[in-house]
């Protein structure tokens, strides 16, 4: 027997060519041309012409689609340059710098270099300096307030805003 896939939905209609809007409702068909199966999406209007000679057909919901959020890795990065610069021993620092180191590992800025006690060893990609980064207790009440205070300033720089990094005593 013959392997084959079936493609992923397609994020527009493969008749009409519009693009689905979060959690419209369309239908998904295989079809055979050529001696193969293919995957089609259709919109309702076009499902209802069925622009095709269809084997198999299912109705689906696209994804709810999220508002992706912009971030400046370029004001990451400077964030935690400043915050590893000129470390201070205010908890509420710590824990900020820690979680900036987080998500530039996720962007791919910092590569997790081992580990030192309760402290990460991150290598920054633009230098490759190695940092320690102490990995503090945060519960998940602050750490929501902290997300929230990180998101507030990113989303200010990205928009242009002048905005103050938040400084520590």
């Amino acid at each position: 027997m013959e392997e084959w896939k079936v493609e992923r939905r397609k994020r527009g209609c493969s008749a009409c060519e519009r693009l689905f809007a979060s959690e419209e409702d369309l239908y998904s068909c295989i079809v055979e041309a050529e001696g193969s199966f293919s995957r089609r999406d259709l919109c309702l209007p076009c499902w209802s012409r069925k622009p095709f000679e269809i084997f198999s057909y299912w109705n689906t919901r696209m994804p709810l689609r999220r508002e992706r959020k912009l971030e400046d890795i370029g004001a990451m990065v400077e964030f935690f340059k400043r915050l590893v610069s000129a470390p201070g021993d205010e908890p509420r620092r710590g824990k900020i710098t820690f979680l900036v180191a987080l998500l530039l590992m996720r962007k791919r800025r910092l590569k997790l270099a081992g580990s030192r006690g309760a402290s990460l060893l991150v290598e920054q990609s633009w230098d490759g300096e190695v940092r320690e980064v102490p990995e503090p207790a945060i519960s998940d009440e602050e750490l929501q307030g902290l997300r929230a205070e990180m998101e507030r300033l990113f989303e200010s720089e990205c928009a242009g805003e002048e905005v103050s990094l938040p400084h520590f005593s």
